[in-house]
């Protein structure tokens, strides 16, 4: 079945069987009952816990291995030097780096199409990011590498960022050369960009310029874009050319395995099974966990519980590593992705809100100049994991809209009028949006003549959240904020009508990690000793994040565990360095 165009597996046929012994006629699976170093401790009555569904005595159905799969189903068989399990940014770029050095590749994707969602991807020293000024210094990288460890409480791999930050140039480079002739395929020509940065004076909630887009494709002409499906489709018709042998609608189910080396994948295609091997590697890039609510219950249970459930893939890729013995981050948990979407939608031009935000009390709870990701967290501290964005007609007319979002690029908005009729197909519209391909975020705009009708509409309480909103029109026009010491210059009043507000809610879009791993994305067991042969990128990458996904860097997930890890590792596996 489909969901929303992704193709959802029946978790309870895949979890099924009983520890996997390797016996004689059946594809050796190597597996544990709890997962290596990290035993299951579910609790009871709470979602995903030990009971009827459960196997293994007391662990999750998906920390243990299936039965094997009998060789009698395996209908074909396919060499290949490397499989690549998963036909998303990361693999794409990791299949066709490989493929261009001369490996023979056979990538296996479940949909029947590529999958691609985002459109930021972070690099430093780019040729676009030197021919706009902002080339960075050996001092500058530096600095950013310890801002970034230093916001993951140094519980992260420094390793791992440093070869993003002294790759991704060279990655990026390579993914425009291809993005801008990719008529020569087939496909769309896109036109990079660099995204304007949040400026924070402070340097707190700051970003740091390096942000790419690839505009002009089908799916990159709106506010609402998912240009990264351009991106993936003409990766795709790359891939092609170079002779990657592009296997769809075939589920990878399980990893093979010679002795403690993963050598193949068996997966799922037609009515049988199809066996490919891997002579140099095999790379998993299957995406997150976030639909699979026993892992989240496990890893992240405070994302489960406190946020609106937005994630798309069901974890299979970790699930297979985790039978063949890879361990699970270092850091408590695997750190989720976890944004403001509906803040986001009215202020997609910079990261901080120049309006008012209250919680269901109608008080105020932080100051509004926040990135979307601390944005999400502060939420969750509310009463109802919620709160209420709050503006007037005035905010249309801040420059902002119509001059922030790219550098020398295109404008989103060309005049207020043109912002104000965006809010208004929001007001309009179905009450849900559909956010770069992750599913639809329930967002309902509310607009008003008054404040007084507006609050009431919100269903806030009426005598306190107008007692906030002339407490905080007072500030805005002392160019004070007494209470959370907002900057001056997004002080912006709640006067003019009509006015406007919506519902935040902390918005669950992706797991990041949750698969142990070497600065090579070789996958390790808890003693941190490589299981030959397998290799993870993208969303499976453990120890990049640690609490949170920050956004001081917009789009490192892509920028770095997608296109800088896939382009070198492919690199690698055909034996180019």
């Amino acid at each position: 079945m489909k969901d929303n165009g992704i193709l959802n597996m029946d978790r309870r046929s895949f979890l099924k069987g009983a520890l996997a012994t390797g016996a004689a006629g059946a594809v050796a699976v190597t597996g544990v009952g709890a997962l290596s170093g990290c035993a299951a401790q579910p609790q009871s009555g709470s979602a995903g816990s030990s009971g009827s569904d459960s196997k293994g005595g007391g662990a999750y159905d998906f920390e243990v291995a299936p039965d094997p799969i009998p060789e009698s189903d395996i209908t074909e068989t396919v060499d290949a030097d490397i499989v690549v399990i998963g036909a998303g940014f990361s693999g794409l770029c990791c299949a066709l780096s490989a493929a261009e050095n001369g490996a023979n590749v056979v990538m296996i994707e479940r949909m029947d199409h590529v999958i691609g969602r985002g459109g930021s991807i972070y690099a430093m020293n780019s040729k676009l990011t030197k021919e706009k000024g902002y080339a960075c210094s050996v001092e500058e990288v530096a600095q950013r590498y310890k801002r970034m460890m230093g916001y993951h409480s140094y519980r992260v791999d420094g390793r791992k960022w440093m070869l993003h930050f002294n790759r991704s140039g060279e990655a990026m480079d390579w993914l425009i050369d291809r993005m801008t002739t990719a008529s020569s395929v087939g496909g769309d020509d896109l036109t990079p960009v660099m995204e304007h940065w949040y400026e924070d004076p402070e340097n707190i909630n700051g970003e740091f310029p390096g942000t790419h887009e690839f505009l002009d494709g089908p799916n990159g002409k709106g506010p609402d874009d998912n240009p990264q499906q351009d991106v993936c489709a003409n990766m795709a018709l790359y891939c092609e050319k170079a002779g990657v042998d592009i296997r769809y609608s075939t589920e990878a189910k399980q990893l093979a395995k010679d002795g403690d080396k993963v050598v193949g994948v068996i997966a799922k295609s037609g009515d049988g099974y199809v066996r490919v091997n891997g002579k140099n590697g095999v790379v998993i890039a299957t995406g997150d966990f976030g639909q699979d609510k026993d892992m989240l219950e496990k890893f992240i249970p405070w994302a489960a519980h406190q946020t609106e459930f937005g994630g798309i893939w069901n974890g299979s890729g970790h699930k297979m590593a985790y039978w063949a013995g890879a361990a699970v981050d270092k850091s408590e948990t695997p750190a989720p992705m976890i944004f403001c979407f509906q803040w986001r939608s009215i202020t997609r031009q910079v990261r901080a809100f120049q309006g008012l935000m209250v919680n269901e009390d109608g008080r105020r709870y932080d100051n509004e100049d926040n990135v979307i990701s601390h944005g999400g967290l502060a939420l969750m501290h509310q009463k109802g994991n919620h709160a209420f964005a709050i503006w007037d007609d005035d905010y249309a007319n801040e420059p902002q809209w119509q001059n922030h979002r790219y550098v020398d690029g295109p404008k989103v908005f060309d005049t207020p009028d043109d912002v104000r009729a965006y809010w208004q197909t929001v007001v309009d519209g179905p009450g849900t949006i559909n956010m770069n391909g992750s599913g639809d975020i329930p967002v309902k705009m509310i607009k008003a003549d008054t404040v007084e009708e507006l609050v009431e509409k919100l269903g806030l309480p009426k005598d306190e959240t107008l007692k906030t909103v002339e407490a905080y029109n007072g500030y805005c026009d002392a160019g004070v904020d007494e209470e959370f010491g907002k900057r001056k210059e997004l002080l912006l009043p709640i006067k003019k009508g009509p006015f406007y507000g919506i519902e935040c809610t902390p918005w669950f879009l992706s797991t990041t990690g949750g698969i142990r791993c070497n600065d090579n994305l070789q996958v390790m067991n808890a003693d941190d000793e490589v299981i030959e042969g397998l290799y993870c990128l993208g969303s499976t990458v453990g120890d990049m994040y640690n609490n949170c996904y920050s956004t001081h860097f917009p789009g490192h997930n892509l920028g770095g565990t997608c296109l800088t890890f896939g382009y070198v590792t492919g690199r690698k596996l055909a034996g180019a360095e």
